[in-house]
C-alpha cells in the first residue's frame, strides 16, 4: 500500500488511500527515576523514547503535559523546517514518530516523502535533512522517494487548474512556495518563518510562554483574524484577547514577507513562465488553518505591484493534510508504473 509522509516542524502526518494519522512532533524530557516513569507511562499507553537513561515522552502527549505544567520545557525535533542541530535527541525521536505512523512495510511498499526547498533567507542545506529521513523510512523497510513539500502541495491543490498556478505551503518552521505551470516546477523556494515564528514574537511581546500561544493559536473559540471579530473583542483586555490581536498583526508581517519574497523571486528568475491566463494561489499547511486567514491574504495583497495577474485565493480542502495527500498521489503512480513495468516483463 502506497503512503505519503509530510515530515513537518509540528506535525508528521501520513496518508494512505484508506487513512490519515496525525502525531505532533514535539517530546519532553520527564526527570526522575527512570524504571518508575517508563512503568507510569506503560500504564497511560503513552508512546516514550528512552536513550542514555532518560525518557522523553514523544507527541501529543508531549504538548498536553506541557499546557499543564508551564515550567515543562517542551523541545522540538525540527526547527525553522529541518532538524534540529540543539536537540541530540531529535534523530531516535522522529525514529519513533515515523514508526508510530507507517510501521513497517509489506512487500514492494513505496513512501513518499516530503523536504522543504532550499531556504533564501538562511544560509541551511536540505541535504542532511533529507539523507535522515530516508535513512529512517528505509529502515521500516520501504522504497523511499521524495517530494518537495511545495510541489506535494500543489499536486492537490491545483489539480482542476491544470497543475498550473502558485502553490504556497504555510508550516510551522517554514513556508513553501511553487510556481506550477501544467505538472512542471519553474520555481520553488522557502522562506525560514512560519507558525513558530507568529508563536515566538506573541510570546514575547505578551509576555507569555510560546506553548500557551500555541494552545491559543489553534483552539481558541475566540480566534478570528477578520477585522471585524478583532474589533469586537479588542476592549476585553484579557491574557488570551491580547494573544489574539498580536496574532493577527504577526500574521500580516509573515503574508506581507512571503509576497515581497515571491515578488522579488519572479524579478530575478530567468525560467518563470509567461502565464497566458490569470493564475489561482492556492495555500495549505497548519499555520493557514487560523479563521479569517485569507481575508489577511487579501488585505496584504497588491495586483499592482505583484508580477503576474492572479486570479483568485483559495484555502485548499482539508488543508491541514494536504501535503501527505499529495505525497501519497506520488507514491501511488508511482506503484502503479512499477505494476505495469512486472505485468511487461512476465
Amino acid at each position: 500500500m502506497a503512503k505519503g509522509l509530510d515530515c513537518g516542524t509540528s506535525y508528521y502526518i501520513a496518508a494512505t488511500d484508506k487513512s490519515i494519522k496525525k502525531q505532533r512532533n514535539v517530546f519532553l524530557t520527564v526527570d526522575g527515576d527512570a524504571k518508575q516513569v517508563k512503568r507510569m507511562l506503560k500504564r497511560q499507553n503513552i508512546p516514550f523514547v528512552e536513550k542514555a537513561g532518560k525518557v522523553h515522552i514523544v507527541g501529543q502527549h508531549a504538548f498536553n503535559y506541557a499546557q499543564i505544567f508551564s515550567t515543562t520545557e517542551l523541545r522540538r525535533p525540527m526547527s525553522s523546517g529541518l532538524l534540529n542541530p540543539q536537540e541530540r535527541d531529535a534523530l531516535p525521536v522522529l525514529n519513533a514518530i515515523v514508526g508510530e505512523l507507517i510501521g513497517k512495510a509489506k512487500k514492494n511498499e513505496t513512501c513518499v516523502y516530503c523536504i522543504p526547498a532550499k531556504p533564501i533567507d538562511q544560509t541551511r542545506e536540505v541535504s542532511y535533512h533529507e539523507d535522515v529521513l530516508k535513512q529512517i523510512i528505509d529502515g521500516y523497510g520501504y522504497k523511499v522517494k521524495v517530494l518537495e513539500e511545495s510541489v506535494a502541495l500543489a499536486y492537490e491543490g491545483l489539480v482542476d487548474n491544470n497543475l498550473t498556478g502558485i502553490a504556497i505551503s504555510m508550516g510551522a518552521g517554514m513556508c513553501n512556495i511553487c510556481v506550477m505551470y501544467q505538472g512542471m516546477s519553474s520555481l520553488s523556494f522557502s522562506v525560514a518563518r512560519g507558525g513558530d515564528w507568529i508563536d515566538k514574537n506573541v510570546a514575547n511581546d505578551c509576555g507569555c510562554p510560546v506553548a500557551k500561544v500555541t494552545s491559543v493559536k489553534e483552539s481558541s473559540n475566540n480566534l478570528d483574524l477578520t477585522k471585524s471579530a478583532i474589533n469586537d473583542i479588542y476592549q476585553e483586555g484579557s491574557e488570551e484577547y491580547n494573544i489574539i490581536n498580536a496574532i493577527r498583526s504577526y500574521y500580516g508581517a509573515l503574508v506581507n514577507y512571503l509576497l515581497t519574497n515571491l515578488t522579488n523571486q519572479f524579478n530575478n528568475a530567468e525560467s518563470v513562465p509567461n502565464f497566458p491566463d490569470k493564475v489561482p494561489v492556492v495555500f495549505g499547511g497548519g499555520t493557514a488553518l487560523v479563521k479569517g486567514f485569507m481575508e489577511v491574504v487579501g488585505e496584504q495583497f497588491n495586483q499592482e505591484e505583484f508580477p503576474i495577474p492572479v486570479k483568485d485565493f483559495t484555502l485548499v480542502e482539508d488543508a491541514h493534510t494536504a501535503v501527505a495527500r499529495g505525497c501519497l498521489s506520488e507514491a501511488q503512480l508511482i506503484e502503479e508504473e512499477e505494476n505495469e513495468t512486472n505485468e511487461e516483463s512476465s
